[in-house]
């Protein structure tokens, strides 16, 4: 238990380091140099594989015999909640992509109820000024 709390510990750090480094990535400081930028993501890089090598090496020849196979059980387990974790982010991206339409589809009944109702009225002010220049004809030829 106390090797699974410092791994955990480290792993966490881990994702930490590779989040702040792809956020780094999105948004590069201003200060910093297309090389130095490179320079310093390159080690970043080499440090995660220099310390997970290491954590996988303990784990596979560091550790008390009697717990087995801890890095390849670590490995599936790893592998296992990934793919959950893919399922869900598919899952919620789908249900994202399935509001959004839903909000374009209403949007563009709207669109319609609102062209149809404009045609409509544009039909019936035409029509009543057609009648009412008919009513004027009539005045003016007939006087009534």
């Amino acid at each position: 238990m106390e090797i699974s709390g410092h791994i955990g510990k480290f792993f966490d750090a881990h994702e930490q380091v590779k989040t702040a480094a792809a956020e780094q990535k999105k948004n590069p400081p201003k200060g910093k140099s297309l090389k130095a930028q490179a320079l310093d993501n390159i080690f970043q890089e080499m440090e995660l594989e220099r310390q997970a090598t290491e954590l996988r090496e303990l784990l596979i020849y560091g550790v008390d015999p009697a717990l087995g196979a801890v890095w390849s059980r670590f490995q599936d387990e790893f592998e296992r909640l990934q793919a959950e974790q893919e399922q869900e982010r598919l899952a919620q991206e789908a249900k994202e992509r399935v509001v959004a339409w839903q909000r374009r589809k209403m949007l563009n009944q709207l669109q319609d109820r609102a062209l149809l109702i404009a045609g409509v009225a544009i039909v019936f002010i035409y029509l009543h000024l057609m009648f009412l220049a008919i009513r004027q004809m009539r005045i003016a030829k007939w006087g009534f």
